[in-house]
């Protein structure tokens, strides 16, 4: 088998697993009971946040554990916007995951001013762009550190320059980054920052919000103290702990060796193919290429009965039948976006993985498979 999909979610590193259980096993407390079990399970707790925090320079109370990213970015945007009192203007990117921009038009419907931050050809925010669009009464801007479909890193620390001299919280959805490049909120001037640890090595349904202490948030839901009150009901530790684990084990960065041999081979064999983002930095285990003539639909399928697995855009929106909206926002026609695949890599691959896939597709075209 050869799993290149890491992008929509990766493998659970094994010692990830042993971890959880031995969790769920030893410290079945809850965190917020006071006598010494829970005390222990309450310690532990606070390990784990530590960690997390260190990995991006953070401070140790300013990470609201969560379900995942997409609770992650919900409570960012609802968060400060129903907190904020009298702006009621926010910015978000044009290529942002499916739970940013749904939240964005959730928000309108609630009397929220919504701006869309478009991007060039390569995949990549403009600051200067973003300067012209702020306006008295923007109250957050929203931008991914990176793309979760092609892999594009975006000038972060020119855009947090101008969010922090106008004094508007900065919120980045860095679960396609996090992981995988190094992270220091305090140097890049981030005020929110989510993650998700099922994209690198971590168990699924468990992630972070980081909020700067400055930040004043109002809570999605009700009911308890938890996680500074922005998250309330008992914590899922065994998953946390999980994610903690996964923390330790990645590889940061994360190698490129694969995703690269990938890329060289497939632009080689198809000089027709398109990198999408390739003149803008990238993450460096995505590949997001166009490859003419042939449709992703056609050769996923035949990919998968040679156990290559891979995808055609985020998992999320993989039963839609309209064009990727991230591609969309580059310039792609439709027809393109039908003709782009998406390869991620990750700790389990190896060089051979990137041959016996070029091998495959290569075959499938040879024999008009997918024509």
């Amino acid at each position: 088998m050869v799993y290149l999909d890491y992008a929509a979610t990766s493998p659970v590193f094994p010692d990830v697993l042993d971890v959880m259980d031995a969790v769920s096993r030893d410290f079945y407390a809850n965190p917020s009971s006071i006598y010494s079990i829970g005390y222990s399970a309450k310690k532990l707790l606070h390990e784990c946040r530590k960690t997390i925090a260190t990995s991006m320079h953070s401070e140790s109370d300013e990470i609201v554990f969560t379900s995942g990213g997409t609770e992650g970015n919900n409570l960012a945007l609802f968060g400060v916007l129903r907190a904020s009192r009298q702006k009621k203007h926010f910015i978000v990117g044009s290529t942002e995951h499916h739970s940013v921009l749904a939240a964005a038009q959730a928000l309108t419907r609630e009397g929220f001013s919504l701006s869309i931050l478009p991007c060039s050809s390569d995949g990549r925010y403009s600051a200067e762009a973003l300067a012209r669009m702020i306006r008295p009464d923007t109250a957050l801007v929203c931008l991914q550190i990176a793309n979760n479909e092609t892999g594009v890193l975006q000038p972060i620390d020119e855009i947090s320059a101008i969010t922090r001299e106008k004094r508007i919280p900065l919120h980045c959805d860095a679960v396609a980054a996090y992981g995988h490049i190094p992270l220091d909120v305090r140097a890049l001037k981030i005020d929110l920052l989510t993650a998700s640890a099922h994209k690198m090595g971590g168990p699924k349904g468990v992630g972070f919000l980081y909020v700067r202490n400055e930040i004043s948030l109002s809570p999605l839901f009700f009911g308890g103290s938890q996680e500074r009150g922005l998250r309330p009901g008992t914590e899922n530790l065994p998953a946390i702990a999980g994610f903690q684990k996964a923390v330790e084990l990645s590889a940061v960065p994360a190698s490129s060796l694969v995703r690269d041999r990938l890329e060289q081979l497939l632009t080689h064999h198809h000089p027709g193919a398109i990198v999408n983002g390739a003149g803008a930095s990238r993450l460096p285990h995505i590949l997001n290429i166009t490859i003419p003539d042939v449709p992703a639909e056609q050769l996923l399928p035949l990919l998968s009965a040679k156990g290559i697995y891979a995808s055609a855009r985020a998992a999320c929106a993989s039963g839609e039948r309209i064009p990727s909206h991230v591609l969309t926002a580059m310039g792609l026609s439709a027809t393109e976006s039908a003709e782009t695949l998406r390869f991620s890599t990750g700790f389990g691959n190896k060089l051979s993985d990137a041959d016996e896939t070029s091998n495959a597709i290569d075959f499938a075209i040879l024999n008009r498979f997918c024509t």
